[in-house]
């Protein structure tokens, strides 16, 4: 039995870290507080691992909030675990085609790529006070198109449309059926 990693991306606005607080929300007996090794937040509930921090409020959490160093520590974090083991992160910090080919590589990679259309991400741009401007926007566009393009990767993709409450309501129960092995 290996490791199971499940990456949520998406561009910014297209749901991620909203999904996965619904997600910390049902998961059974999750720790209260934030553990923590070298650089890599974590909540465990039984043999699922959350990487990231996400506090109550925060737009930009999940493992945005981690160091630019954190990526070898997560490697390290993850290879270390038990088998049957189940990761769960969202977040540009670990989004990145050497952590996920490293994922792909050494585990069960699930990639889960949330999309949503220009005019919604738009609209949770104005809803949250974000003022991230075009160019960084755009280049995080061009990240996600290189990852789902990546031929070490694209077959470990899953896309699902993320405009309403209903499809992420959609996202959440197969998330749900993914967490059981």
């Amino acid at each position: 039995m290996s490791i199971r990693v499940i990456a949520i991306g998406g561009e910014p606005g297209s749901g991620k870290s909203t999904l996965m607080k619904e997600i910390i929300g049902q998961l059974p007996n999750v720790e209260e507080k934030y553990k923590s090794t070298k650089l890599v937040p974590y909540l465990q509930s039984g043999h699922v691992y959350v990487l990231g921090k996400y506090e109550e409020g925060e737009v930009f959490s999940g493992t945005d909030r981690m160091s630019m160093a954190a990526q070898p520590e997560a490697i390290k974090f993850v290879d270390a675990l038990p088998a049957g083991s189940i990761v769960l992160y969202e977040g540009d910090r670990l989004f990145t085609a050497s952590f996920l080919e490293h994922c792909v590589d050494k585990h069960d990679l699930q990639i889960l790529y949330l999309s949503t259309d220009k005019a919604v991400r738009q609209e949770r741009y104005k809803e949250r006070g974000s003022d991230q401007n075009e160019k960084w926007l755009k280049g995080r566009e061009t990240k996600i198109s290189n990852i789902l393009s990546n031929f070490l990767l694209m077959f470990n993709v899953y896309k699902y449309e993320n405009n309403t409450l209903e499809e992420q309501k959609e996202i959440l129960e197969s998330v749900n059926i993914k967490l059981a092995f």
